[in-house]
């Protein structure tokens, strides 16, 4: 266990989060980095699959450098939200669409009726007479979902990280989540690091949180 480590990260497009292998994200976005100083197209699943050899490498088996990455970068209107999902053999990913969600889930996840009760909750802006309103709407939607699984779970916390992005100009604002939300800090797009070791009244709800439909897959074996 990383005792400091946060799930939800400021980066240089937006915002970073994971679940699975810490230490996948960490390459992941370092790699992207690189890439992207080439100056040519960032092939994502390219990057993904070099953090994973880079895990084998160092003698992490195949079935333990998994997990789900989603992370933030500006497209043609406005700020989209990716996900990644690395597995034991293969590498997916896909461009979420606005008001829908993707759960990350180790075991005993929840039953579809709760995905769907969840999914139908998430409201754009405009329902909200202001940026507070729709903010603490998704709050209190994350902190009920997350307090629901942490009791059959005992690898989810009721306590959590989360951030709102706006899409037109990839503002946005963290909280800590416990017993209370806990502003952490106001994000200007392009302040973020460049890779995760260390306003809203116009946002659109992405929770980041299986992958239930990908879009771009691709088949990846490990180096022998």
């Amino acid at each position: 266990m990383l005792d400091s480590y946060r799930k939800v990260y400021p980066w240089k497009y937006g915002v970073v989060a994971a679940s699975g292998d810490v230490f996948l994200m960490v390459l992941f976005c370092r790699l992207f980095v690189q890439h992207e100083q080439t100056g040519r197209p960032v092939d994502l699943l390219r990057v993904a699959r070099e953090a994973k050899q880079a895990r084998t490498r160092s003698g992490v088996p195949s079935d333990r450098s998994v997990g789900s990455i989603f992370f933030t970068l500006p497209g043609r209107e406005g700020f989209e939200l990716y996900g990644v999902s690395v597995r034991a053999h293969s590498i997916e990913y896909e461009v979420i669409e606005p008001i829908s969600t993707r759960f990350a889930m180790h075991k005993d996840a929840p039953q579809a009726s709760a995905y769907e009760a969840f999914n139908s909750s998430l409201r754009p802006s405009f329902f909200y007479p202001d940026a507070a309103e729709f903010q603490r709407h998704h709050l209190d939607l994350l902190a009920g979902f997350f307090a629901s699984q942490s009791a059959v779970d005992d690898r989810v916390t009721a306590s959590f990280d989360a951030c709102i992005l706006e899409k037109r100009t990839g503002a946005g604002l963290f909280w800590q989540v416990s017993e209370g939300p806990k502003q952490l800090l106001l994000l200007e797009p392009g302040a973020g690091t460049d890779a995760p070791w260390p306003a809203a009244d116009r946002a659109l709800p992405k929770a980041a949180c299986d992958h239930r439909g990908h879009s771009r897959p691709a088949d990846f074996r490990d180096p022998t």
